[in-house]
């Protein structure tokens, strides 16, 4: 960062001297700055809506306005101003205060050497995330362009992954006589292959994924099955690539077809149009959003998505005029509605029951004024379908496109958050700008929504192969759990495990895990099945002394072998307390069960555990699998050298987030025992992989 360089910024503070203090403190050190004293809300607002701020400074006694209540109008206005608190209090406490309120650092009143520091950091922060939200837009317009080539190539195109169709465009499925992309993607190639040529294209494939690194383009001729039966011969052009960030392979079919600028100006509009309203599209919503990001980010103008949603559209609908009406009231609504708003506005369908409507060139003020004045007019309309009235209740969730934001879907995504949280509310209000939760809101929404899922039951089981590359019989699975909010969406162990650990929920969610996980498997296994399942241990769990004897009762009541069972713990977790893992680990292997070590491989010394944890298995971090995927000599040669050490102590190992066939030659020369990952197959509601297809 340059030392010259003008850093913009706002000082909160009672008193007008002492901010002209600290700016004169600022351009001594030589760090020019231009800055703005704020002492009320209002002149804030009108501060952050009409330029770009680097950071504010702000006494956390301030009593004019509060720090508090700027960092929520910040935070409201989806600005990216950092704030940094100055306190005249010694100690710890004010600093643990200051940053839970948002601010990103707290230092000492005329302590100003520190607080250089810390301006000149939050400076630098300040201009990566400006390089990275740039980079990001950068990166999405590029992905963009690019698929808009691939849609609209005259050239048939297909991208195959693990045998299916990743994605083709437009030309491809005509050439095959579909309708619809949907009608191809992720169904298996051979499909579209007439029988006497699909033992040749399986061979090809299979050689070119697995043997053809030095390859870079080849030609591939058979016979394609249409949608109407017909046979097809197809020349190919096959090339490795990728597509969505997923190694591939790509089939390239040159055309030489010419259509009417006519027929393409009408493709065109179909493109862009919902048939149903007439409003534009979901695509174009995205085109037009990708240009309100680009003139934020460019400090042309600012937008706002306003996303208009319908309560109980679907019942109402139904229950007065049958559920075959709802296009066309929402058609009549659509109309009403295009009415209400300006020539530059972009009006589009979303949802079956939602509009999107983009306005350019306003601020938040306006913004919201506009969502107001709009929601008010439709909650007034009287919908008449032929000689049947209907009134509907209407919300609006706004986003606002400004400089902090990276990309087309996030408006989106704020729209619909925003949209969400003002139908749930019980407040008579209809609009809302859409306002990021703060670190201790997320935290007490996710502990009360472990607490309701613990009293209501709200968890499921999801079950991942494990594969065997060394021709074991065994089948396993590992269980992964996942907490499902009220709207039915089911929520990662990431996202709300460590949140049921502060509460000491932790213990509780694994012995569900357990007897729910016991129960599934003594019924499977009562089928034929000879499975196995690989169960995660939280760190409170091993530290319990009363759970190898609850497991002792727990197999006895399921009438289940215990050694159908592995439990596995985290390397960090064995590491912390090596002589309970110790214990716990005799008392497990008495019982009969298995035991495992997953994400091992990170400590400074990995094989140390080793020798206090007895274990079967040996999970590797994932992280080496994800070096490996990118052709790295150097992290090949690294696995090796772990994989190797393991099996020199006889431990069973595992390599997961195994996600392509690139990488099974090198898994394979490594000599690891087992793999698992999505190559194989994600996490689903039951154990139904088909082993012996891979045997």
């Amino acid at each position: 960062m340059s030392q010259t360089k003008t850093i913009r910024l706002l000082i909160l503070h009672d008193s007008r001297s002492e901010a002209e203090r600290l700016i004169s403190m600022l351009h001594n050190a030589g760090r020019p700055v231009r800055a703005q004293h704020v002492d009320n809300i209002e002149a804030l607002t009108k501060l952050l809506q009409e330029k770009v701020w680097d950071m504010m400074i702000g006494l956390d006694k301030a009593s004019n306005l509060k720090p508090i209540d700027a960092v929520r109008q910040i935070r409201r206005l989806s600005k990216d101003v950092p704030l940094i608190l100055l306190s005249e209090e010694e100690g710890s406490q004010p600093i643990v205060e200051g940053l839970k309120i948002g601010a990103v650092d707290v230092v000492r009143l005329d302590e100003d050497q520190h607080l250089l520091f810390v301006i000149q950091r939050e400076f630098q922060n300040r201009e990566e995330r400006d390089l990275r939200r740039f980079a990001e837009r950068r990166h999405k317009e590029i992905e963009r362009r690019n698929q808009q080539l691939l849609d609209s190539s005259r050239d048939a195109i297909a991208f195959i992954q693990d045998g299916m169709f990743l994605y083709t465009n437009d030309s491809f499925t005509e050439l095959l006589g579909h309708e619809s992309r949907d009608d191809l993607e992720c169904m298996p190639v051979i499909d579209v292959i007439r029988a006497q040529d699909q033992d040749n294209v399986k061979r090809f494939l299979k050689e070119f994924t697995l043997k053809g690194s030095d390859i870079n383009t080849t030609k591939l001729e058979f016979y394609a099955v249409t949608a109407d039966e017909a046979e097809r011969p197809l020349k190919v052009d096959v090339r490795k690539s990728s597509y969505e960030e997923e190694l591939c392979i790509q089939f390239l079919i040159r055309t030489n077809n010419t259509d009417s600028g006519e027929l393409e100006a009408q493709l065109e509009q179909i493109k862009s149009q919902d048939l149903a309203t007439g409003l534009f599209n979901k695509s174009y919503l995205l085109d037009s959003l990708h240009t309100a990001v680009e003139n934020a980010a460019s400090n042309i103008h600012n937008s706002a998505l306003l996303n208009i949603g319908i309560t109980n559209f679907t019942d109402i609908v139904k229950s007065k005029l049958g559920v075959a009406s709802g296009d066309i009231v929402l058609g009549t609504i659509a109309n009403y509605t295009k009415a209400q708003v300006k020539k530059n506005d972009t009006l589009c369908r979303y949802g079956e029951d939602s509009f999107m409507l983009l306005v350019p060139k306003i601020d938040p003020e306006t913004a919201l004024k506009r969502a107001n004045d709009l929601c008010k007019r439709l909650n007034e309309n009287i919908v008449d379908v032929d000689g049947s009235t209907l009134q509907f209740t209407y919300h609006i969730g706004v986003s606002l496109i400004n400089e902090t934001t990276a990309n087309a879907e996030i408006p989106i995504e704020q729209a619909l958050k925003a949209l969400g949280m003002v139908q749930t509310e019980t407040s008579e209000e209809s609009v809302r700008i859409y306002e990021p939760e703060s670190k201790e809101e997320q935290k007490q929404d996710i502990s009360n929504m472990v607490q309701r899922a613990l009293d209501t039951g709200r968890f499921k089981l999801l079950y991942q192969p494990i594969l065997s590359l060394r021709g074991s019989d065994k089948e396993h699975y590992e269980v992964l759990l996942r907490m499902v909010d009220e709207e039915g969406k089911e929520i990662s162990p990431n996202d709300f495990l460590s949140t049921a650990s502060k509460i000491g929920a932790t213990t509780k969610i694994d012995r569900w895990v357990i007897l729910e996980s016991i129960k599934i498997l003594s019924e499977h296994r009562k089928r034929g099945n000879q499975t196995h399942l690989m169960l995660n241990l939280s760190r409170e769990s091993m530290l319990d002394s009363t759970l190898p004897p609850w497991l002792g009762v727990a197999f006895k009541a399921a009438d289940l072998p215990p050694d159908t069972i592995v439990f596995q713990l985290g390397e960090i977790d064995v590491n912390d307390h090596l002589n309970v893992a110790s214990t716990f680990a005799g008392q497990i292997t008495k019982i009969g069960c298995g035991l495992s070590i997953s994400r091992f491989g990170c400590a400074l010394n990995p094989m140390t555990a080793l020798k206090h944890f007895k274990c079967s298995h040996v999970k590797v971090d994932g992280s080496f699998t994800q070096e490996l995927q990118t052709n790295n000599e150097e992290a090949a040669n690294t696995l090796n050298e772990l994989v190797s050490q393991l099996h020199q102590e006889d431990k069973i190992t595992i390599v997961p987030f195994v996600e392509n066939a690139s990488v099974l030659s090198k898994l394979w020369q490594s000599g690891v025992h087992y793999i698992q990952g999505y190559y194989l197959q994600g996490p689903t509601d039951s154990m139904d992989y088909d082993f012996d297809t891979e045997s």
